[in-house]
């Protein structure tokens, strides 16, 4: 006997669910409209700025990448004290702006190699990064990943890839001439900078005979409430006064692409089962509603949820079982956790 019942796909993401009947499938071909973006998605005619669908993905797994990052406690040697880590947010830059590196080299080759340095020697999983111009042309990228790298192994990484490339060699011929006053107009015009900052720093790069440029940066981001919002408006902000760059914009781990959706089947007793949980004041809810052309009515086709499992997740993903004590999250949501858990190779 044949089971007719409906059958819904729940999409799952870091902040909402949707929940939509899943569409029959008979070999019908794509509509003009699905053409011509595939089309446009080839040309990748972007003129060097994201699209909102983009800047959606990017949030999306950044969103993911600080749901699933497990919080860790880490000592530095320097201060002698433990703080909490969760993921760390990095700029990687070009140390001078006379390098000959197009913005296609700087993708392929440094930050490429930069990535796969970083997940042999630090076993790095998951990240994502985004690439832009400073006010100097000069093309930089920042990067996000939830495995910590102290600052100073980072540039160590950093520089002995764009000494590969000459660059470091180009850097040092043009400060082994500039003396303090050069420098300090050099790097502080407006002489907003501190001076005794600025002397330091000169005094560094004399002693290391200008071999190991300050090119990359760490940001503090542990206290910031709202990490993901927070590294996503960071990431995706739009500089229409910089000079456009040419190719990919951004890209992340296959862990946390949307190439990698979550998609759960419900069917039958099922989607009372999981969505029953979702009804709830800690949740908000809304439906999906379309207006039919044939007699102009309203009717609704799904819901969307929306939620924030950022709070709660560094417990829910160590210990899935656990969630009775956040009451606001569905069963639904620790089913998605664990999937979450296990694709991205988190101990649990």
């Amino acid at each position: 006997m044949l089971d007719n019942s409906p059958i819904y796909d729940l999409y799952v993401n870091p902040t909402y669910a949707v929940c939509l009947p899943q569409r029959e499938r008979r070999g019908r071909g794509k509509t003009a409209e699905q053409v011509k973006n595939e089309q446009n998605l080839t040309k990748n005619s972007h003129a060097g700025h994201m699209s909102p669908k983009a800047i959606r993905r990017l949030t999306n797994a950044i969103n993911w990448l600080v749901a699933s990052a497990p919080s860790k406690w880490v000592y530095d040697k320097a201060s002698k004290k433990r703080y909490n880590f969760k993921v760390n947010f990095v700029t990687l830059t070009l140390p001078t702006i006379d390098h000959g590196i197009t913005d296609h080299i700087f993708k392929k080759e440094l930050l490429h190699n930069f990535i796969n340095t970083c997940r042999y020697k630090f076993d790095m999983k998951n990240f994502v990064w985004k690439v832009e111009t400073q006010a100097n042309g000069n093309i930089h990228a920042h990067f996000t990943t939830d495995t910590f790298i102290h600052w100073k192994d980072l540039r160590n990484v950093w520089n002995r890839i764009l000494e590969k490339k000459g660059i470091i060699d180009k850097y040092t011929q043009k400060h082994n001439k500039l003396t303090f006053d050069e420098y300090n107009n050099l790097y502080n015009p407006a002489g907003k900078k501190d001076i005794e900052q600025v002397r330091k720093s000169f005094l560094y790069g004399t002693t290391t005979n200008w071999k190991d440029p300050n090119s990359t940066d760490v940001h503090s981001v542990w206290n910031v409430k709202d990490l993901a919002a927070y590294l996503a408006k960071y990431m995706g902000k739009k500089e229409e006064d910089r000079r456009p760059i040419s190719g990919r914009l951004w890209g992340c781990s296959y862990n946390l692409s949307a190439e990698n959706k979550l998609v759960i089947e419900l069917c039958g007793t099922d989607v009372s089962k999981y969505l029953e949980p979702l009804f709830s004041d800690k949740i908000k809810y809304k439906p999906i509603e379309i207006l039919s052309k044939l007699n102009n009515t309203v009717f609704q086709i799904g819901e969307i949820f929306f939620f924030n499992c950022n709070d709660a997740s560094n417990s829910l993903i160590r210990r899935p079982f656990s969630f009775k004590r956040k009451s606001y999250f569905c069963s639904v949501c620790l089913f998605f956790i664990a999937e979450v858990t296990r694709s991205l190779s988190f101990s649990m």
